[in-house]
Parts: structure tokens; C-alpha cells; sequence
């Protein structure tokens, strides 16, 4: 007969092994852009900042890293003076490939939730609009479309579902939040309720929004610009959390002196990453001097954690769960002028 004791042998194996799949679950890494050379490169860290990598090293400048769902792909905006273009490339910072050709600017990628689309920012058709890319063979196809040259779209961030893309729309010189079908019919405003561009002669500008994992929530920049003696004067910016159907915005408790760069959602909703600079909004600040760092918001209680010190700028973060499919240390990619030798 079996002893009676040995289910308590297997009780602390399935215990280790929870915790050990509870902890591998909670891993992330972030892609984000540094800038310690005073060039603009892809760097990936840990979720609490440590073993930061750099990825590229190249004589343009790189912007918004994407890591792909998969944590395979990263997609990123080049400058190519006076044009700017999207690539992808490998998690390491390898195989990078070339997305877009066109002449006019390529910017702002972003993945659809199974990873095998990219929406972004094209001005082939001489404004800004919302484009999107199959990446198995390349077709395009314009998602949002001008009216009579008075109103823009850009900034494209896909819901989780994958049937919208909300969006900033231009119209005009005013900033507003839309959501677009991704059949490309029924653009609307996002936002419940009218919005008003001036209060208290401030105005206000709203854009950049970016759904969150869970697909509850969509988080955007809200700008204010006043008068002072007749001139206009920046005020602070704002990092604002709204309700899917675009009700109940809700401002996020960060210092009024700080200076807002990029930001993302990150821990399925429960948290938000985003650059900032400490030093204030004192108008003699020269922006190009400023540091600017990562920091990690928690919406349960307000809870700011700063998770990298740099002397420069640290930009764009990006949040995924998991870890790199591939991470040789100190791996960097060609330079650019190598590449372009080979197209």
C-alpha cells in the first residue's frame, strides 16, 4: 500500500511551479528611444528598468518603437531628412526591412492585435491620413480620407478587438479625438459630449490616444495654450483617462510642473508609462537641455515610480508582457549608411 504522506511530496512541486509561471507571467520589457550620444536609438529594458540593451546605432534617428504582440517584431518611424519612412526589424535589432518607399512622411506605426497589420501616418496623398499595411505582401490600403483639404488624421492606435482605429483628426487648426471603423466608414468624434476648444480663453488641443490592452479605457494629451499680455503662452499638459464610449475623463494626478513627452499603457490597464521632464514649464528652459526620464503611473492610487535616470532623453516607451524572443547582449544594427547601399 502507498504511504499516505507522498501527495504531501507533491504538494510543494505544484507550488514551485505556480509561483514559477505566476513570475515568468509577470514579466515585460519595454522599447523605448535614448538619446546618451545625442542621437535618437532603440533601447529595450527590463519592466523595472534594469539590463537596458541598445538595438540600434545608425547616423539617422529612429521614434516610436513598437514591439509586435508576439514580442518578435519591432516597428519604428526613421528620419530620412527631409522624409521620414517605417521599418521593422527583429527583437534583437536585426533583419531590419524597410516598409514604406514613398516620398512624402511615414510615421506613427502601430499593430493590429494579431500582429499581422500595421496602421500609420502617410502623406502620399499630400495630407496626413490614416493608412494600413497587410504585412504579408505590402498591399496599402487609405483608411481615413480628406475633406476638401481642411481636415488631417494621424496618430492611429487599434482597439483591441480589431475593429476600430481611434485617432486624432485635424480640422482645420483645432484637435479632436475620432474613432474610425476599420472598414474605413463611420468616423466620429470619440469623445461623448461637445468639446470645446476654448475655455476660460484657454485653448485646448486633444491628441495622440492609445487604447489600453484590456480594451477598456483610452488614454490622450490634452494641451492648453493661453494669453499672457496678448501673447501665447503654453500651459501645462495633461494625461487624460477616458471610459471606451468616451465618457467620464478622468485627469491623472502628475506634478503640473512636469513636462509631458510620450506615454503608454502598460500591466493590461492597470498601469501607464510615460516621459517626462522634472525641471518645470519656466519658459526660459531651453527643451533641448532638458532630461527627460520613464516613469511608471498606477491608476489604483496615483503611485508614481521613476524607472530610468538619464542625463539626456529617454522617449516613446513601449510595453509588452513577456520576454524577448531573442536577446544577444550588446547586439546593434548596421548602419545606416550600409543598408542603404544594399537597397
Amino acid at each position: 500500500m502507498q504511504p499516505r504522506y507522498t501527495h504531501w511530496k507533491i504538494v510543494p512541486f505544484f507550488v514551485m511551479m505556480l509561483i514559477l509561471i505566476l513570475t515568468n507571467s509577470s514579466e515585460a520589457v519595454i522599447v523605448f528611444i535614448a538619446t546618451p550620444t545625442g542621437q535618437s536609438d532603440i533601447y529595450v529594458m527590463k519592466d523595472n528598468g534594469e539590463d537596458v540593451r541598445q538595438l540600434t546605432k545608425t547616423l539617422a534617428s529612429e521614434f516610436n518603437p513598437r514591439l509586435s504582440p508576439d514580442r518578435k517584431y519591432i516597428l519604428f518611424t526613421r528620419k530620412l531628412s527631409p522624409k521620414s519612412d517605417i521599418f521593422i526589424m527583429d527583437a534583437d535589432g536585426s533583419n531590419e526591412r524597410r516598409l514604406t518607399h514613398f516620398r512624402p512622411n511615414d510615421t506613427d506605426p502601430c499593430w493590429s492585435p494579431d500582429g499581422k497589420q500595421i496602421a500609420f501616418t502617410s502623406t502620399i496623398d499630400g495630407v496626413p491620413n490614416i493608412h494600413i499595411m497587410k504585412l504579408a505582401n505590402r498591399n496599402i490600403r487609405q483608411l481615413t480620407k480628406s475633406r476638401d483639404g481642411e481636415t488631417s488624421a494621424s496618430m492611429p492606435s487599434w482597439s483591441p478587438d480589431g475593429q476600430h482605429i481611434v485617432h486624432q483628426q485635424v480640422i482645420g487648426f483645432k484637435t479632436y479625438i475620432y474613432i474610425t471603423d476599420i472598414d474605413g466608414k463611420n468616423t466620429r468624434p470619440f469623445l461623448d459630449g461637445p468639446q470645446p476648444n476654448i475655455i476660460d480663453n484657454v485653448g485646448i488641443s486633444r491628441h495622440h490616444p492609445l487604447w489600453s490592452p484590456d480594451g477598456k479605457h483610452v488614454m490622450y494629451f490634452e494641451d492648453r495654450i493661453g494669453l499672457e499680455a496678448n501673447r501665447p503662452v503654453r500651459l501645462p499638459s495633461h494625461l487624460i483617462v477616458v471610459n471606451k464610449d468616451g465618457r467620464f475623463p478622468k485627469k491623472l494626478d502628475i506634478p503640473k510642473d512636469w513636462l509631458l513627452h510620450s506615454a503608454c499603457w502598460a500591466a493590461n490597464g492597470a498601469k501607464i508609462l510615460f516621459s517626462a521632464a522634472e525641471e518645470g514649464w519656466e519658459i526660459s528652459i531651453n527643451i533641448h537641455k532638458l532630461n527627460f526620464n520613464i516613469y511608471r503611473y498606477r491608476l489604483l492610487d496615483g503611485k508614481i515610480t521613476k524607472i530610468t535616470d538619464s542625463p539626456t532623453k529617454d522617449l516613446y516607451p513601449h510595453w509588452v508582457p513577456g520576454t524577448l524572443s531573442v536577446s544577444p547582449e550588446g547586439k546593434l544594427n548596421v548602419q545606416w549608411g550600409e543598408i542603404k547601399e544594399k537597397e
